[in-house]
């Protein structure tokens, strides 16, 4: 079904999805063990390109189910995730400990109306945003990767951990359109 009317507002994600940063996702495949810090910007890379890939399917504005996003919606939601998570490492990196600004993903793609939004618009949104992401990545230094944020929930990250719950994030909804 395509999805170009609102979805109904969505309940809130309170599935805490930290453990996807210590132990593999049986979804999507996603293992943290096998991932290292060096190989995150060409890891994000990736994963944002084969999503965008799947914006090209004729079917890429519909949805599966009233209640699951289509893959447009999906890549859009990963083009945030991808900005919001480089602002965060950028924050890290400048203070110590830092306090992240919450950030609700699903209120997100309400507000920027994700449903509306075409392919090829989306795709170009996902690259760049990845591709900063990735620089933000690359840019961490070997003794940066311990540096700490916390979130609103009051949930602790290092450098390293968000770099693979970003991963974890772009793999398993790549995965959610079958890239």
């Amino acid at each position: 079904m395509t999805a170009p009317i609102p979805p109904a507002t969505p309940e809130p994600d309170a599935k805490d999805w930290t453990w996807s940063t210590s132990r593999p996702c049986a979804d999507c495949g996603f293992d943290p063990g096998a991932e290292t810090p060096v190989a995150f910007p060409a890891r994000i890379e990736d994963l944002a390109s084969r999503v965008v890939v799947a914006l090209d399917r004729p079917d890429a504005a519909d949805r599966p189910e009233s209640t699951i996003w289509s893959p447009i919606e999906y890549a859009h939601h990963l083009a945030d995730v991808c900005e919001v998570m480089a602002r965060r490492l950028d924050a890290m990196l400048e203070t110590d400990g830092v306090a992240f600004e919450s950030w609700d993903g699903d209120a997100a793609a309400v507000e920027g109306e994700y449903w509306r939004a075409s392919a090829h618009v989306t795709s170009i949104l996902l690259r760049e945003r990845a591709e900063g992401a990735a620089n933000s990545f690359a840019a961490v230094e070997p003794d940066q990767w311990s540096r700490r944020g916390i979130r609103s929930d009051g949930v602790e990250f290092t450098a390293e951990s968000l770099g693979l719950y970003l991963l974890h994030e772009l793999q398993h909804h790549a995965h959610d359109v079958g890239a």
